[in-house]
């Protein structure tokens, strides 16, 4: 089915059922699949979260059981290599008494007990049956060999752990972590056996400093530590098993379920294996929680949105069937229409719309008159306008011909001062005329220009103004482009300005040059200059010209039109001295026929002209 019959079905069902299928389209459908989106990316960034906090815990678990585990092996190995100790288990003693003695003298294992806390009790059981049973050195005996650690001891030379059940002063009895190794005792070719128990209230110490709960325990042995006692199951030792086990992710138990890390460590020393397992009990119920959360508002902006659009489909259905109703009735020329109707929306203006258009439409053939009266004198206007616009035009050629006809009287009259006059103005105003609306010019007719208007301007102050013009002989000014009328604006300043109290010997100096693709024309005048202070006043106004100023006005049309056509790295330059003249400064880019173009220009920034 093509969009078309799709809209074309669309298009013919009421418009409170199109309400209904826009909101299923538009809200319900896209609520219904980004909020399950989110409620599920939520569930698996705490889940992740989760996973990676018990990872991170179980290797800070790990870490410490490995240095536990090396230190009281390194304590054990201390032990075993004290002299005092071997001395003591080689010797043989006449009488209990001096045995007694003798162990008592000993001061090792104290010493050992009192500088280490992880270590709860120390044991040497001894083949000497000379030394008595004391606190810390007993006998073997058939119990003792009976024992299942000792015939492992006694099998094996390696150290090893296991966990033994221990009493407290109290007499509860508990599993502890032990360390069994051998003290050889090549004197007398024989060998005790030393056991290191490990304090259970150390190891709590060190390993309960998160909210998560700790596991350990031996490969193939019970749990002989468990911050928490509901973490003891059964089903924990399955998840892993040999030298490299581990397990990251949902734990799942008979009854529960929980967010945990189960990893494997073996020791340099001895065979073991080390399980440790670190449990979140209370990341399941957080991240349901959350999740019903996110589910109830998402139901709840479902039941509000739906509501919402019942109730609105319901009432703009009415108003509209209301106004189609009217609507028809003044399409059959029934203009006897309701004047009422609720609401101040689109629907409002539309019914307002149509009672306007019920009451003027009898008065439309008077409107359409009128209308096209007034067009009939705007165009009358416009005729007038473009008559007034033609009538004010002044034809060059008439004015040329006028000048040139006053100077050939004056030269009949032998008035040639005169005719020198009008043939410089003539001159004067058939180039500016002529450039008002071109773009550019070269550089030499410019500068004849110039020349032709410090003429005119020598005619009026004689010796007041003296003009000479400074160029590099190997310069063809004709090959190079400048915008017209740039110069004049400068020298007429200069002249009505700068050499205003001048009385005789007032010169005006043009200079160009060339350099670094540059091109700078400098205008010098010696007349009265300037303060600093009328410096930077002048400078201001050029670059903030206000608009109802007209001082400098020339100067500031000549910056702009400088600008806004070369841009930023060109403009003018100013500088003057109290009683000595002004100097200005004009760069212009290095410009052929073929290389112009204008527009590009930027603002000229203040600081250019300092």
């Amino acid at each position: 089915m093509t969009c078309k019959k799709m809209w074309d079905i669309f298009t013919r069902i009421r418009v409170q059922k199109q309400l209904y299928i826009i909101f299923f389209i538009a809200i319900f459908i896209p609520v219904i699949t980004i909020g399950n989106y989110l409620v599920y990316n939520t569930r698996t960034l705490l889940l992740e979260h989760y996973k990676d906090q018990s990872h991170s815990d179980n290797l800070r678990v790990k870490s410490l059981l490995l240095d536990l585990t090396a230190n009281v092996h390194n304590k054990a190995e201390s032990l075993a290599n004290d002299n005092e100790l071997t001395k003591l288990l080689t010797s043989s003693f006449p009488s209990s008494d001096e045995s007694f003695q003798a162990m008592e003298n000993y001061d090792g294992f104290r010493k050992l007990l009192s500088q280490d806390v992880s270590i709860q009790h120390v044991s040497v059981y001894t083949y000497n049956t000379t030394l008595g049973d004391g606190k810390y050195i007993h006998q073997i005996t058939d119990d003792v060999q009976k024992e299942d650690w000792f015939k492992r001891a006694y099998e094996t030379v390696t150290p090893f752990w296991t966990e033994e059940m221990v009493a407290d002063d109290f007499g509860n009895e508990s599993l502890m972590l032990c360390l069994h190794t051998r003290i050889f005792l090549p004197q007398i070719n024989s060998y005790a056996i030393l056991n290191l128990i490990v304090s259970s209230n150390h190891i709590k110490n060190r390993i309960e400093n998160s909210a998560l709960n700790t596991v350990l325990w031996l490969e193939g042995d019970d749990i002989f530590y468990c911050s928490d006692r509901r973490s003891i199951d059964p089903e924990l030792e399955t998840y892993a098993q040999g030298p490299t086990g581990y397990y990251l992710g949902k734990l799942r138990f008979s009854d529960y379920s929980v967010i945990g890390c189960v990893s494997s460590m073996s020791t340099a020393y001895s065979d073991d294996i080390f399980h440790a397992a670190t449990l979140n009990y209370d990341g399941y119920p957080y991240i349901n929680k959350i999740t019903g959360v996110y589910l109830g508002i998402l139901l709840l902006i479902l039941f509000i949105t739906s509501t919402f659009i019942y109730v609105f489909s319901r009432y703009f259905s009415r108003r509209v069937i209301t106004l189609r109703e009217s609507m028809h009735k003044a399409s059959r020329g029934n203009y006897h229409i309701t004047d009422t109707f609720h609401g101040e929306d689109e629907i409002s203006e539309a019914f307002a719309d149509l009672n306007i258009m019920v009451q003027d439409i009898l008065r439309k053939e008077a409107s359409v008159y009128e209308a096209q009266i007034k067009a009939q004198e705007l165009a009358n206007q416009q005729q007038r306008m473009e008559f007034k616009m033609l009538s004010s035009q002044i034809n060059p050629h008439f004015l040329y011909n006028t000048l040139e006809t006053i100077r050939m009287r004056s030269l009949k009259a032998g008035n040639a001062e005169v005719a020198n006059a009008v043939k410089l103005l003539g001159k004067s105003m058939r180039y500016v005329l002529e450039n008002t609306a071109t773009s550019f010019t070269t550089l030499s007719k410019e500068l004849d220009y110039i020349r032709t208007y410090l003429a005119i301007q020598k005619l009026r102050f004689h010796d007041r103004v003296n003009y000479s013009l400074k160029t590099p002989p190997d310069m063809d000014l004709s090959e190079y482009q400048i915008m017209p009328l740039l110069l004049q604006p400068i020298v007429e300043n200069a002249i009505l300005h700068g050499l205003e109290e001048v009385e005789q010997n007032g010169k005006i100096i043009i200079h160009i040059h060339i350099k670094e693709e540059k091109l700078y024309i400098e205008i010098f005048d010696n007349g009265c200059g300037m303060t600093p202070q009328e410096l930077e006043q002048m400078k201001q106004t050029i670059y903030h010209h206000p608009k109802e100023s007209s001082k400098s006005i020339g100067l500031y049309n000549i910056y702009q039109r400088i600008v806004l056509c070369y841009g930023t790295g060109y403009g003018l330059k100013a500088r003057s001295r109290k009683n000595w003249g002004t100097l200005f400064t004009m760069i212009l880019p290095v410009q052929k026929p073929e290389s112009i173009d204008c527009g590009k220009g930027e603002k000229k920034n203040e600081a250019f002209y300092r």
